[in-house]
């Protein structure tokens, strides 16, 4: 680990250099007029290099109030706006039961306790958005930051989802909510649900079009960033580009197609809706305005659109979430089978 290698100038003065070589640690080097003070510094640094090897200095510790201030200031700004003001409760709630405490201290009975605590007062897929948040912040600390060694809340169970339930509307309730919709004090509520509906589109892709989104010419649509970090184009077709015409020529104040003064653009047309659910006799049958992307995909797979032509245009990254919420009521390819089987049952 050390050598000492004897120089001799000219005028004959002996020194003595040491030379300490430790894996991973830089070379370290001194020189001496005797070999006793050289042996004594070689000892001293080599000790110290096996006393570093076998009790590491500890890492600088960081408390989980620390981890979501950092997340909120590098993680949060990747995901959009709606995300962002539906994840300030999450953090704040991870706050408070255990922002106080250094992330090594986290343990898992620590994250078990608070989705149990959860779970007496939110639904399953709120619990599961709270544990999601929890366990992506940790991944950050242990990937991104190096500031803990494992992420306990990757290890603890999710609570079940109930089954899917797809609820699209039918023609009559269409019919009615559209009327509805008209009838509204919000001017734009029609054209928002109807937009919905022709385009399949979320809410807050909706909500965030800007005019720059908008090619009258070529009567498309273009949402830069889905909730899949992809680009989607979407033709205008129908009333539907009428509807964007008109958008595009009322909104002169803002670069917005559906206007707000609120944050959270969704506050400025929630009360209006659910006014419009309720006066359309919807309120008490499970449907909101996700309903309406529903709506969109039941119709063109109804109408004999194949499953990943649907999945396009809804967006979907994962070709199996449109079989799954969807197959159902695409029985075409369930009558050709069921009638080769009965062939040869009956032959």
């Amino acid at each position: 680990m050390a050598s000492i290698n004897v120089h001799t100038s000219k005028d004959g003065v002996k020194t003595y250099r040491v030379r300490v070589r430790v894996k991973g640690q830089p070379i370290q080097t001194a020189s001496f007029r005797d070999m006793t003070n050289a042996r004594k510094w070689a000892t001293m640094k080599e000790g110290q290099a096996i006393a570093g090897q076998h009790f590491p200095q500890k890492k600088p510790q960081h408390t989980l109030n620390e981890l979501l201030d950092k997340y909120k200031r590098d993680i949060m700004p990747r995901k959009t706006p709606d995300t962002q003001l539906s994840h300030q409760s999450v953090i704040a709630f991870w706050r408070e039961r255990l922002g106080y405490k250094f992330l090594s201290d986290i343990t898992r009975e620590d994250i078990v306790h608070s989705r149990n605590e959860l779970s007496k007062t939110r639904k399953p897929a709120t619990v599961v958005k709270y544990l999601v948040l929890i366990t992506h912040s940790l991944n950050i600390a242990v990937k991104e930051y190096g500031w803990l060694d494992k992420n306990v809340a990757s290890t603890v169970s999710r609570p079940t989802l109930p089954p899917n339930k797809v609820r699209f509307l039918s023609d009559g309730e269409r019919s009615r909510l559209l009327t509805e919709c008209r009838k509204s004090q919000n001017k734009h509520l029609f054209a928002l649900v109807s937009l919905a509906m022709y385009t399949g589109l979320r809410r807050g892709a909706l909500l965030n079009l800007n005019q720059e989104d908008i090619d009258l010419k070529n009567r498309t649509i273009t949402i830069g960033k889905t909730k899949n970090k992809s680009t989607l184009i979407l033709p205008l077709v129908g009333e539907c580009y009428e509807l964007v015409k008109d958008l595009c020529s009322q909104n002169t104040e803002t670069s917005y197609i559906f206007p707000s003064q609120a944050i959270y653009r969704w506050n400025s047309y929630e009360k209006a809706f659910n006014e419009a659910v309720k006066r359309a006799n919807l309120k008490n049958t499970n449907f909101s305005f996700h309903s309406l992307r529903h709506t969109s995909a039941s119709y063109m797979i109804q109408a004999g659109i194949p499953l990943y032509v649907v999945g396009t245009v809804l967006n979907h990254k994962n070709p199996a979430t449109i079989t799954y919420r969807y197959a159902h009521l695409d029985t075409s390819n369930l009558k050709g089978a069921l009638e080769i089987l009965a062939q040869r049952l009956e032959s």
